[in-house]
This record gives structure tokens, sequence and C-alpha cells, in this order.
């Protein structure tokens, strides 16, 4: 049965509104991931000048063994839990002996208090109609990492920290040179994942002129940034990983497991300080 003249004009009058409105927005997604994209080349220059030194100290230490900076390390905080009995149940990933801690806590308090900042579109109902409209979303996760693949980038590549590394069925992913993670999208390098992959946040390797294959890592640390919970299979996903050798796994929580941090009753919380290389001291 036709449609009535009124009603079909309707149809098609709401018809072409929508391809406007899918047109309105697909152009400011573009503009906002060209944007993006400029921001993230800014990003990736001003992490070269700021952490200047921890590049030059990684450069000099190119033929060191990881294994030998993680001995001067004390530690993660276990006394401390964010929530429930967190220092109890991941102590052993909070304790470990993580290579490069100051250098990996200042870059990830520079990333907790300056985060990269993208727009999302959401809808929220107000006065009972769904309403359009863009929220800011902090992305402190994705800063560190871009940190970290930046010191990779300007050491070719021969950087102990590898950001996000991806492992297909306990297989690296490797890229060109084979010492660089390969990724999928050349603008954001973290994301999409190839499916099924398992991407630990930071890879520290022990012979870092040697790809970031499992025997090489000496260990994968999980990031945890404010309001970003431990789960528990994400830690045992990574213990398999490892050919199910817990010691190869750790757990730094931001700030509470970085050098520099102090705990309420010991004085405010401070930024990372002193040595900023891969000899840093306590």
């Amino acid at each position: 049965m036709p449609l009535p003249a009124a009603a079909a004009a309707a149809l098609l009058w709401g018809y072409r509104a929508y391809r406007v409105y899918q047109a309105v927005e697909t152009a400011a997604t573009i503009a906002e991931g060209v944007e993006f994209t400029a921001h993230l080349a800014e990003r990736r220059e001003q992490i070269k000048k700021v952490l200047k030194s921890v590049i030059e100290s990684f450069a000099q230490e190119i033929d060191k063994k990881s294994s030998t900076f993680a001995q001067i390390d004390h530690g993660g905080r276990s006394t401390i839990s964010r929530r429930g009995k967190e220092g109890t149940t991941y102590k052993q990933y909070i304790d470990r002996k993580v290579p490069f801690r100051p250098a990996i806590s200042i870059a990830c308090t520079w990333a907790k208090d300056s985060p990269i900042k993208v727009p999302r579109r959401i809808r929220k109902k107000v006065g009972g109609e769904l309403v359009a409209m863009t929220i800011d979303v902090f992305l402190k996760q994705t800063t560190a990492s871009l940190i970290f693949e930046a010191i990779d980038e300007t050491l070719d590549w021969q950087s102990p920290l590898k950001a996000e590394p991806n492992y297909m069925n306990g297989k690296a992913w490797l890229g060109e040179p084979p010492t660089r993670p390969r990724r999928i999208s050349e603008v954001f390098p973290f994301w999409p994942r190839p499916k099924g992959s398992l991407a630990p946040d930071l890879a520290i390797v022990e012979y870092r002129q040697q790809p970031f294959h499992v025997p090489n890592v000496f260990v994968a640390v999980e990031i945890k940034f404010p309001n970003d919970w431990v789960k528990k299979k994400q830690m045992e996903d990574y213990v398999d990983l490892m050919n199910r050798d817990a010691k190869k796994v750790a757990l730094l929580r931001v700030p509470e497991d970085c050098t520099g941090y102090k705990p309420e009753g010991e004085g405010k919380t401070s930024k990372p300080s002193g040595s900023t290389g891969g000899k840093g001291r306590k």
C-alpha cells in the first residue's frame, strides 16, 4: 500500500536530514583526526626535548642488560592499596623489581598530569530527549605509551622499553627493524590491534638489540592510572604469555609505585626526581 504524499515527503526529508547529519559528523571526525595527528606529532617532539636526559642515558647503556638495572630497584609499594585487598592479592606483581623505574616514573607522572585530550561524541537524555554533545576524554595510558614509543623511535628502536607490543598466540608481532613493534595504524599506533592479540602496556627487554620475543622480555609491566583497577584475568593472561613465569610480570600503579611518591602522612605526593636514565637512583 503506497504511503500518502505527506508521509512520503516527511520520510524523504528525514532521510535527507539524516544524510546531512552523517556528512557533518564525518567531516567533523576527519577534521578531528587531522588535528589529533598533528597533536601527536607535536607531543612526540615535546617528549624528545623534555626527556632528553633519559634518551641520552639509554643511548649510552645500549649494550647493558636490563637485569643489571633491576638489581638497584626497590620494587613497588604493596603496603598501599587503592581498594580492597589489592596490596595482598597482587603483592608479587607490585613488589617486582622493575629496571629503569625512575625513567618510567617520570613518563607516567607526566602522562597523568598532562594527558592527551580527545573529544568524544555522546548522546545524553536531557528533559526526556536525546541530545548530542561532546565531552573531553583524557588518554593517560595512551600518553604514557606515546612517550615510550617516542624514546624508542629516537634510539632507532633500540630502547629497552617497548610500548604496547602485540603478541599473537605468544609470538611477537615484529616490525621493521625487528626491534620495532609492528602496528596496524600509522596514525594512531596503539589501536586498533590485531584480533586475538595480547599487548602488555610495557615490555622491558633484556637485550635491547634483539627482538622482543618472550624469551628476551625481562619483565612485562601492567600500568594502572587512577580509577583504572587491576583485573585478575589480565594479570593471568600476561603470566600465560610469559610462558607461565609470574616473575616476568609486574604491576606499576601511578602514582603509588612511582619513584618519588610519598604516601599520605609522609608529605604530599611528589613528582619523580633525581637521575632520569637507566642508572637512576632512588
